[in-house]
C-alpha cells in the first residue's frame, strides 16, 4: 500500500465525532425508577426521625397538656391585642388635619 505525499485536508462526508447518534433509551422506565428511588429515600427519613422527639418537649411529658397551656397564652395574648388597638384609635383622633399657615399655596 502506498503511502500518499500528500494527505487530503477535506473532511470526511460524515464524521462520527460531528453526528453521534444518542442511544435509544426508555425515558418512562428511567422516570419511574428515580421516582422509586426518591420515595423510599423519603420513607427512610421518615422511619429514621421517626423514634426522636420533638424540640421542645420531653419524653415524660405528654402532648394534650402543652396545648392547653399554649390555648390560655393565646386568649392572652388576644386580651393584650384589644388594648393596645384601644390606644391606636385614640393617637388616630388626636391627629388634625389643618394647616398651620395662614397663607394658602394653592391659590
Amino acid at each position: 500500500m502506498a503511502v500518499p505525499l500528500f494527505p487530503t485536508l477535506s473532511p470526511r462526508v460524515v464524521d462520527p465525532l460531528w453526528f453521534s447518534v444518542d442511544k435509544p433509551k426508555n425515558d418512562e422506565s428511567d422516570l419511574a425508577q428515580q421516582e422509586q428511588q426518591h420515595q423510599s429515600w423519603m420513607n427512610s427519613i421518615g422511619s429514621r426521625e421517626a423514634e426522636f422527639t420533638p424540640i421542645g418537649k420531653t419524653s415524660d411529658q405528654p402532648a394534650e397538656e402543652e396545648d392547653d397551656e399554649e390555648e390560655e397564652e393565646e386568649d392572652n395574648d388576644d386580651d393584650d391585642s384589644e388594648t393596645h388597638d384601644d390606644d391606636e384609635d385614640e393617637l388616630e383622633m388626636e391627629v388634625t388635619y389643618e394647616r398651620d399657615s395662614p397663607v394658602d399655596p394653592l391659590r
